[in-house]
Order: structure tokens, then sequence, then C-alpha cells
């Protein structure tokens, strides 16, 4: 990869168009690619950070997939996690050569990728959270800088990745252990995406209400059995009190899933607790999770209300 070459974002959400903003302000030649259109025009983005401050606008470059013929730079994966399979094949089948950041939360989801054979692999867990608050107007806030490791390629191509991608309004950071970082927010997002959700309420309830934070900890009991089975060091007091930072520090927003289900969305929930269940089922003997298993079919069942609703 070449020093400042293209940055290809796939996804032009809530954490792609951003971060495409971002980069551009820093000078840097990011393009932002659709990936469910034909045709798009350039456009400009705004994005705030901390509800109003450091506001920038950007004009961001702005192509669809299909009429992309070549993808020789590095390809940033921020669409939703549901769409990987189609992605990887897609960017397969063009050839693309560049090493690939799958910036999305969840268990599993740079299997596609993997399989698809691509040479240079690195995940990025997210803590930032994001809401549009118009078509190309973003109230962005990170949390902390972001974890990026290896799922396949080397120490070199890891550094230079976190190198292009890392601005001062959306930091990043090289991660030797991504697998523990991966299972740490998967748990805490399992807690997020189906508690508030299901209550209809931000970010901040885990801080607000003693009772709710009581429910995130037996959440977060379950899904500790499933790490110590796989020899990860993860404890609750670190897993709680991340929780408690989150919630604090992204208080008034909604997080992602229910952002999904308002708008009729499928969400990302078979990456989060589907999947921590599927993973405690396939172990021996088997590892039931009765909590995070029903509020994962809950949330399932609530996004498909939501979406019959509005067809």
């Amino acid at each position: 990869m070449q020093p400042h070459g293209a940055i290809y974002i796939l996804g032009s959400g809530a954490i792609g168009l951003p971060l495409a903003a971002y980069l551009t302000h820093a000078g840097r030649h990011a393009v932002a690619v659709r990936t469910s259109v034909d045709d798009v025009p350039k456009s400009t983005i705004t994005v705030s950070v901390d509800n109003g401050s450091n506001n920038i606008s950007v004009v961001v470059d702005t192509i669809s997939l299909t009429r992309l013929t070549r993808l020789d730079g590095l390809i940033v994966i921020a669409a939703k996690s549901h769409a990987n399979h189609g992605i990887a094949r897609m960017l397969h089948e063009k050839g693309a050569t560049g090493p690939i950041v799958i910036m999305q939360n969840g268990i599993g989801v740079e299997e596609p990728f993997l399989d698809a054979s691509t040479s240079q692999i690195y995940r990025c867990v997210l803590y930032a959270t994001s809401r549009a608050s118009s078509g190309h107007a973003f109230a962005f806030r990170p949390v902390t800088s972001s974890p990026v490791g290896i799922a396949r390629g080397t120490d070199a191509g890891l550094m230079e990745c976190v190198k292009e991608l890392s601005t001062d309004e959306f930091p990043l950071r090289a991660e030797g252990d991504i697998q523990r970082e991966t299972w740490k927010k998967a748990i805490i997002n399992a807690v997020f995406n189906s508690i508030c959700p299901l209550l209809d309420v931000d970010n901040g309830v885990f801080v607000r209400d003693a009772a709710t934070a009581s429910l995130a900890r037996q959440l977060v009991r379950e899904c500790l059995m499933v790490t110590k089975r796989l020899d990860m060091d993860l404890d609750e007091r670190e897993l709680m009190d991340q929780i408690a930072a989150i919630s604090d520090r992204s208080s008034g927003q909604p997080i992602s899933t229910l952002q999904d289900i308002r708008r009729g969305r499928q969400t990302e929930m078979q990456y989060l607790n589907l999947e921590i269940v599927r993973v405690a089922a396939a172990m021996q003997p088997a590892l039931p999770l009765p909590r995070i298993d029903l509020l994962g079919k809950l949330i399932v069942a609530k996004s498909l209300l939501a979406q019959n609703a509005r067809q």
C-alpha cells in the first residue's frame, strides 16, 4: 500500500461517512463507496463532534461499488455486517488487491473475507457512537481510540493501516490481542444492543438506573462463562466499568440497533447475541446462555415487526 493512496470506505452510514469526512478534512484521498445504489454524486458531509463542537463540512468523493473498476488502495468495510458475504464476493470479482480493514463489531464478521482468500485483513473494534441528524449530517462521538489488529496480515501492514486511517477526531490504535478486544466489545454490544432497544432508551440508561445496570451484569456473567472456556482473560469488573464509561460518554445517543429498528432496517444481532449463543452451544459440553439467547431473539422479533409495519 502506498502512503496516502486512495482509501475506499464501503458503507455510507453513520460510521463510514464521518470517517470519510475526517480523512478528507485531514488531506487524505477518501472515497465513500455506496454498496446499494448504481450512481451517486459527490456529497457535502457535515460532521459534529460531542453534540456541536468541532463541526466540519467537507465535500466527499462518492461512488457506487458497481461503477468501481479498480480497488487497489486500502479498503474499509463500514457497511452493516449482514452485507459482508455479498461485499466479499463482489470485491473478489473485482480483483481487489489492497488490504481490508473491517470496521464492525461482532463475532465472526471477518469470516466472509477470510473465505475469499484476501491476503491482508485487519479487524477494527469500534469505540464510537454516531447518529445521522439528516441525510448527510452526523453527530459523531468517539468514546476512546478504537483498536485494530490482525486477522490475516503482518505487523507492518497493521501499522500502515492505522497510520492511514487514524485522525484526531476518529482515533485508532494498533492492538496485539484483537480477539480479546473483539470478544470484550461483542459482550458490551450484546448488552447495549439488546437492553436499550427493548426498553427504547438511549445509551445513558446504565449510569442512570441501577436496576438496568443489574440486568447488564447478568448478561455479562453469562458471556464470561464462554470466554472462560475460550481461555480469554476477561473479568466482570473490567466489562462493567467499560459499560459504565460508554454509557456515560454516549448518554443521549441511541444505540445502532435501536436506530435500525426505528428505521425498519435489519439488525446485526446474528453477529452479537445469537453468534455468542451459537459458539456456546458448539462447545463440549454445550453451554446454555438463556438470557443472551432470549434477548437476542426478542430483538430479531422486534426488528421484523418494525420492518413489516413499514411495508
